[in-house]
């Protein structure tokens, strides 16, 4: 292999493990319907919630996140995604 093969895999390298450790500094959660509540589960590192409403349980996924890393953490300017397990549904029409 020439230095110049060499070169571009380093590359290709370094940018794929910067990729991968941007793409964990963030929360993912779950959220999932169970029965009359939404249930948001994050499985790294591992936390739960839930609330009866969307516009809840967003609040009770960033006060757990606030609560569960000290102020001064770097976590707490993480974004957090959220990836519903089963895709809303809304009719066109306002209910």
């Amino acid at each position: 292999m020439n230095t110049e093969q060499t070169k571009k895999r380093a590359l290709v390298k370094a940018a794929l493990v910067s990729q991968t450790s941007l793409m964990k500094k963030e929360f993912v959660f779950q959220i999932e319907q169970d029965d009359d509540m939404l249930v948001a589960t994050c499985r790294d590192p591992e936390m739960a919630t839930q609330g009866e409403s969307l516009d809840e349980l967003i609040a009770m996924i960033r006060d757990l996140v606030r609560c569960r890393f000290g102020e001064k953490d770097e976590r707490l300017s993480w974004p957090i995604r959220l990836h519903f397990l089963d895709d809303p549904v809304l009719s066109p029409q306002a209910a």
